[in-house]
Protein backbone atom coordinates (compact mmCIF):
# COMPACT_ATOMS: atom_id res chain seq x y z
CA UNK A 1 0.00 0.00 0.00
CA UNK A 2 1.48 3.02 -0.94
CA UNK A 3 1.23 6.21 1.54
CA UNK A 4 0.05 9.58 0.46
CA UNK A 5 2.84 11.76 0.19
CA UNK A 6 5.18 8.56 -1.05
CA UNK A 7 7.86 8.50 -3.91
CA UNK A 8 6.72 7.53 -7.21
CA UNK A 9 7.34 3.41 -7.48
CA UNK A 10 10.25 2.61 -9.70
CA UNK A 11 9.27 0.29 -12.90
CA UNK A 12 7.84 -3.05 -12.35
CA UNK A 13 11.14 -4.94 -13.61
CA UNK A 14 13.09 -3.64 -10.86
CA UNK A 15 12.47 -5.73 -7.84
CA UNK A 16 14.73 -8.52 -5.76
CA UNK A 17 12.74 -11.68 -5.90
CA UNK A 18 12.44 -14.37 -2.86
CA UNK A 19 10.87 -17.39 -3.79
CA UNK A 20 9.27 -18.94 -1.02
CA UNK A 21 7.10 -22.33 -2.61
CA UNK A 22 6.81 -23.51 -6.28
CA UNK A 23 4.02 -20.88 -6.61
CA UNK A 24 4.43 -18.02 -4.22
CA UNK A 25 7.41 -15.36 -4.25
CA UNK A 26 8.06 -12.34 -2.46
CA UNK A 27 9.09 -9.26 -3.96
CA UNK A 28 11.01 -6.34 -2.74
CA UNK A 29 10.00 -3.28 -5.01
CA UNK A 30 12.01 0.11 -4.35
CA UNK A 31 9.55 3.53 -3.88
CA UNK A 32 12.54 5.90 -4.28
CA UNK A 33 14.62 5.76 -7.61
CA UNK A 34 17.50 7.73 -5.98
CA UNK A 35 18.07 5.02 -3.45
CA UNK A 36 19.52 1.81 -4.88
CA UNK A 37 18.47 -1.55 -3.04
CA UNK A 38 22.43 -1.85 -2.84
CA UNK A 39 22.29 0.23 0.54
CA UNK A 40 21.60 -0.60 4.10
CA UNK A 41 18.14 -0.90 4.82
CA UNK A 42 16.14 -1.15 8.36
CA UNK A 43 13.03 -2.78 8.60
CA UNK A 44 10.63 -1.00 9.78
CA UNK A 45 7.78 -3.88 11.10
CA UNK A 46 4.53 -2.45 13.10
CA UNK A 47 1.69 -4.83 13.73
CA UNK A 48 -0.42 -6.06 16.29
CA UNK A 49 -0.32 -9.17 17.87
CA UNK A 50 -2.92 -12.00 18.54
CA UNK A 51 -0.39 -14.00 20.86
CA UNK A 52 2.38 -11.72 22.49
CA UNK A 53 4.70 -14.87 24.02
CA UNK A 54 4.25 -16.57 21.28
CA UNK A 55 5.71 -13.70 18.69
CA UNK A 56 8.51 -13.44 21.24
CA UNK A 57 9.03 -16.96 20.18
CA UNK A 58 9.48 -16.42 16.75
CA UNK A 59 11.76 -13.43 17.70
CA UNK A 60 14.05 -15.93 19.77
CA UNK A 61 13.94 -18.69 17.11
CA UNK A 62 14.05 -16.22 14.34
CA UNK A 63 17.20 -14.32 15.61
CA UNK A 64 19.83 -17.19 14.10
CA UNK A 65 18.25 -17.10 11.01
CA UNK A 66 18.62 -12.72 10.95
CA UNK A 67 22.10 -13.08 12.57
CA UNK A 68 23.33 -15.31 9.58
CA UNK A 69 22.25 -13.12 7.13
CA UNK A 70 24.18 -10.15 9.01
CA UNK A 71 21.15 -8.67 10.25
CA UNK A 72 20.70 -6.96 13.72
CA UNK A 73 17.96 -6.07 15.33
CA UNK A 74 17.92 -2.43 16.82
CA UNK A 75 15.10 -1.91 18.76
CA UNK A 76 11.80 -3.55 19.95
CA UNK A 77 9.25 -1.49 21.77
CA UNK A 78 5.25 -2.02 22.91
CA UNK A 79 3.05 1.04 22.63
CA UNK A 80 1.80 2.57 26.04
CA UNK A 81 0.20 5.85 25.55
CA UNK A 82 -0.82 7.55 22.94
CA UNK A 83 0.27 10.95 22.51
CA UNK A 84 -0.86 11.89 19.07
CA UNK A 85 -2.93 10.71 16.37
CA UNK A 86 -5.67 8.78 15.21
CA UNK A 87 -6.93 5.04 16.54
CA UNK A 88 -6.50 3.59 13.42
CA UNK A 89 -2.93 4.53 12.51
CA UNK A 90 -1.97 2.90 16.27
CA UNK A 91 -0.42 -0.52 16.30
CA UNK A 92 0.73 -2.74 19.81
CA UNK A 93 4.01 -3.54 18.60
CA UNK A 94 7.49 -1.85 16.71
CA UNK A 95 10.21 -3.73 15.30
CA UNK A 96 13.70 -2.27 13.87
CA UNK A 97 15.84 -4.68 12.31
CA UNK A 98 18.59 -3.83 10.12
CA UNK A 99 20.06 -5.49 7.12
CA UNK A 100 23.52 -4.92 5.46
CA UNK A 101 21.12 -4.86 1.57
CA UNK A 102 17.55 -5.58 1.18
CA UNK A 103 19.65 -9.11 -0.90
CA UNK A 104 20.12 -10.23 2.59
CA UNK A 105 16.75 -10.16 3.93
CA UNK A 106 16.08 -11.82 0.46
CA UNK A 107 18.11 -14.78 1.27
CA UNK A 108 16.97 -15.05 4.60
CA UNK A 109 13.54 -15.14 3.16
CA UNK A 110 14.73 -18.83 0.91
CA UNK A 111 16.21 -20.47 4.02
CA UNK A 112 14.41 -23.22 4.88
CA UNK A 113 14.76 -22.79 8.36
CA UNK A 114 13.01 -19.16 8.71
CA UNK A 115 10.05 -20.12 6.74
CA UNK A 116 9.91 -22.76 9.31
CA UNK A 117 9.86 -20.50 11.91
CA UNK A 118 7.81 -17.96 10.42
CA UNK A 119 4.94 -20.43 10.64
CA UNK A 120 4.36 -19.00 14.20
CA UNK A 121 4.57 -15.43 13.03
CA UNK A 122 1.14 -16.19 11.03
CA UNK A 123 -0.30 -17.14 14.04
CA UNK A 124 1.30 -14.71 16.22
CA UNK A 125 0.76 -11.50 14.16
CA UNK A 126 -2.31 -9.85 13.01
CA UNK A 127 -2.73 -6.26 11.22
CA UNK A 128 0.91 -6.36 10.18
CA UNK A 129 2.88 -2.92 8.33
CA UNK A 130 5.97 -3.11 6.83
CA UNK A 131 8.50 -1.35 4.66
CA UNK A 132 12.16 -0.92 4.56
CA UNK A 133 13.83 2.71 5.59
CA UNK A 134 17.24 4.27 5.13
CA UNK A 135 18.85 6.46 7.87
CA UNK A 136 17.68 10.36 7.42
CA UNK A 137 17.84 13.36 8.52
CA UNK A 138 18.89 13.16 12.21
CA UNK A 139 20.21 9.79 12.49
CA UNK A 140 23.52 10.25 11.95
CA UNK A 141 25.71 7.44 13.47
CA UNK A 142 23.58 5.50 15.44
CA UNK A 143 23.39 5.50 19.17
CA UNK A 144 23.14 2.74 22.31
CA UNK A 145 20.37 2.28 23.97
CA UNK A 146 19.96 3.59 27.05
CA UNK A 147 18.40 0.89 29.77
CA UNK A 148 17.32 4.11 31.71
CA UNK A 149 15.62 6.30 29.26
CA UNK A 150 12.22 6.44 28.26
CA UNK A 151 10.98 5.99 24.51
CA UNK A 152 8.77 7.28 21.89
CA UNK A 153 7.57 6.50 18.45
CA UNK A 154 6.38 9.30 16.05
CA UNK A 155 5.68 7.73 12.57
CA UNK A 156 4.27 9.85 9.87
CA UNK A 157 3.30 10.65 6.03
CA UNK A 158 4.66 13.64 4.47
CA UNK A 159 6.39 14.46 1.26
CA UNK A 160 9.89 15.32 3.29
CA UNK A 161 11.93 14.39 6.22
CA UNK A 162 10.99 15.95 9.40
CA UNK A 163 13.50 14.10 11.14
CA UNK A 164 15.80 17.26 11.96
CA UNK A 165 13.42 19.77 12.75
CA UNK A 166 12.20 17.93 15.26
CA UNK A 167 15.44 17.31 16.47
CA UNK A 168 16.34 20.85 16.53
CA UNK A 169 13.10 21.18 18.87
CA UNK A 170 13.14 18.67 21.25
CA UNK A 171 16.87 19.00 21.78
CA UNK A 172 15.76 22.08 23.87
CA UNK A 173 13.22 20.15 26.14
CA UNK A 174 16.18 17.31 26.96
CA UNK A 175 14.96 14.81 23.98
CA UNK A 176 17.11 13.35 21.75
CA UNK A 177 16.24 11.42 18.27
CA UNK A 178 17.96 8.04 18.32
CA UNK A 179 16.35 7.06 14.68
CA UNK A 180 15.19 8.19 12.12
CA UNK A 181 14.23 6.78 8.67
CA UNK A 182 12.66 7.17 5.55
CA UNK A 183 10.82 4.62 4.05
CA UNK A 184 12.77 3.42 0.34
CA UNK A 185 11.69 -0.06 -0.41
CA UNK A 186 8.13 -2.21 0.46
CA UNK A 187 7.16 -5.69 0.11
CA UNK A 188 4.19 -7.90 -2.29
CA UNK A 189 3.43 -11.18 -2.40
CA UNK A 190 3.31 -12.82 -6.21
CA UNK A 191 3.59 -15.46 -8.26
CA UNK A 192 6.76 -16.56 -10.23
CA UNK A 193 6.65 -13.89 -12.35
CA UNK A 194 5.47 -10.49 -11.24
CA UNK A 195 4.46 -8.84 -7.78
CA UNK A 196 1.00 -8.79 -7.13
CA UNK A 197 -0.40 -8.13 -3.29
CA UNK A 198 1.31 -5.13 -1.32
CA UNK A 199 2.50 -6.27 2.23
CA UNK A 200 0.92 -2.35 3.74
CA UNK A 201 3.12 0.04 4.60
CA UNK A 202 1.42 2.71 6.76
CA UNK A 203 4.21 5.21 6.82
CA UNK A 204 6.66 7.75 4.94
CA UNK A 205 8.55 8.12 7.96
CA UNK A 206 10.04 6.98 11.11
CA UNK A 207 11.41 8.40 14.50
CA UNK A 208 11.85 7.21 17.80
CA UNK A 209 12.59 9.62 20.56
CA UNK A 210 14.28 9.49 23.95
CA UNK A 211 14.34 11.12 27.31
CA UNK A 212 15.46 11.20 31.19
CA UNK A 213 11.66 10.27 31.47
CA UNK A 214 7.98 10.41 30.20
CA UNK A 215 7.33 13.84 31.81
CA UNK A 216 9.94 15.04 29.27
CA UNK A 217 8.26 13.32 26.00
CA UNK A 218 4.99 14.81 26.72
CA UNK A 219 6.12 18.48 27.21
CA UNK A 220 8.26 18.07 23.85
CA UNK A 221 5.68 16.64 21.87
CA UNK A 222 3.02 18.77 23.26
CA UNK A 223 5.01 22.42 22.29
CA UNK A 224 4.07 24.49 19.86
CA UNK A 225 7.07 23.82 17.56
CA UNK A 226 6.43 20.11 17.33
CA UNK A 227 2.84 20.70 16.63
CA UNK A 228 3.56 23.00 14.09
CA UNK A 229 5.72 20.43 12.32
CA UNK A 230 3.61 17.83 12.73
CA UNK A 231 0.50 20.46 11.34
CA UNK A 232 3.78 19.49 8.22
CA UNK A 233 2.49 15.87 7.80
CA UNK A 234 -0.60 13.84 6.38
CA UNK A 235 -0.75 12.68 9.61
CA UNK A 236 1.01 11.45 12.82
CA UNK A 237 1.38 8.93 15.31
CA UNK A 238 2.96 9.38 18.25
CA UNK A 239 3.20 6.92 21.69
CA UNK A 240 5.35 6.22 24.62
CA UNK A 241 6.76 2.97 24.13
CA UNK A 242 8.11 0.35 26.82
CA UNK A 243 11.47 -0.94 25.18
CA UNK A 244 12.24 -5.13 25.04
CA UNK A 245 14.91 -4.95 23.04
Amino acid sequence: MKAEGSAKPVPENEFLQARITRDKSVFIRSINPDVPLSEPVYAINWFNTRMLWLYNLYNLLGARAVGKVSGKACFKGKVKTVLHGAAEDRREMLLIVRYPAPDHFKTMLETTYFQLVSVLRVFAVRQFTFGFSRRSGASGTPQAWDKNKVFAIHHYRGQHDISAEVSRVVNDQGVEVNFSGRITAVLFSGDQTRPKDPVPCMMDGAIILQAANQAALEKAVAHADYQAIIQQTHSSFIATAQRML
